[in-house]
């Protein structure tokens, strides 16, 4: 028994309840209201028939069940009509497979057969052309070794030939460099002595104008108290290419400060040496451009 067979009891027992409660609260406050009132009152009250409807729902719970029994057994019938059916055509089926199979392993038997048979034939043209290149590689590898033979032979026939035309041509250069040397020693001997014989006359040209220009700051000298004998200044003149004084300082003075400021002043009194403009620009720019000169006036030499 499940649940829904004591709905139906439980629910006309709930009803029957609420009926016999009813009345009786009815009749209870019914009959203190007649007392009030003091006015009789009818009360009506009907009986239900409690077997005659527990009765009928027990047959409606049994026809509910038999129609699904009914059904159940309905369906068990279907189900079992649908396994058979399903079990024949998997047979057939399995079957079906079974001659498929067999048929596919007869081919596959077959095909097998033919393969070995196609590897069989390939293996023997492998060996038949491995044996072909074997031989093939072993007359590559004669000729191979004769023609290694032949170019080493050849190749010490070049190098003993480039060693004796590298010995050739090493006398040839030797010869060559030292006749270059000689050559070059010659005219080195000759540039040296026509170098030594230009610097002599370039030295004798501007032995003179060390000269003139000594003699023309001494010219504008102004001797100073101070100037004793022996007196001697190492003075720096910087000239232009047209002889004007640039600028002059003392590199090594005389000891007196006022004698060097003398000389410093007849340097810039002079202004410009106007002869070395006639100088070649070259020898200009040689031994005057930038120089030292040694002062010593001649009335202050012993």
């Amino acid at each position: 028994m499940n649940l829904r067979s004591y709905l139906l009891p439980a629910l006309l027992a709930l009803i029957l309840h609420s009926v016999i409660l009813s009345a009786l609260f009815y009749s209870w406050f019914g009959y203190a209201e007649d007392q009030r009132q003091l006015t009789p009152r009818h009360v009506k009250a009907q009986m239900v028939d409690l077997k005659t409807q527990v009765k009928a729902s027990q047959q409606a719970k049994q026809a509910e069940t038999q129609k699904k029994k009914d059904a159940r057994k309905k369906a068990e019938v279907k189900k079992k009509a649908d396994a058979k059916k399903k079990a024949d055509a998997k047979k057939k089926l399995d079957t079906k497979k079974k001659a498929d199979a067999k048929k596919k392993a007869d081919a596959k038997k077959k095909a097998d057969a033919k393969k070995r048979d196609a590897l069989k034939k390939k293996e023997a043209l492998k060996d038949k052309a491995q044996k072909k290149e074997k031989a093939r590689i072993a007359a590559e590898k004669k000729r191979q070794q004769e023609t290694k033979r032949k170019e080493q032979e050849r190749q010490e026939n070049a190098r003993k030939e480039a060693e004796r035309q590298q010995v050739e041509k090493e006398q040839q250069a030797a010869e060559q460099q030292e006749k270059a040397q000689r050559e070059a020693e010659l005219d080195a001997a000759m540039a040296e002595e026509e170098r030594e014989m230009q610097a002599e006359q370039d030295q004798q040209s501007v032995a003179g104008y060390r000269d003139y220009i000594a003699a023309e700051i001494e010219q504008s000298w102004r001797r100073p108290p101070s100037a004793r004998n022996g007196m001697k200044v190492l003075l720096a003149l910087h000239l232009l290419p047209t002889g004007e004084v640039d600028n002059v300082y003392v590199v090594t003075g005389s000891g007196n400060s006022h004698f060097d400021e003398s000389a410093i002043r007849a340097v810039k009194r002079v202004g410009r040496f106007s002869k070395l403009q006639e100088m070649d620009p070259v020898l200009f720019d040689r031994y005057y451009r930038k120089f030292n000169l040694e002062f010593i006036p001649s009335d202050l030499r012993r």
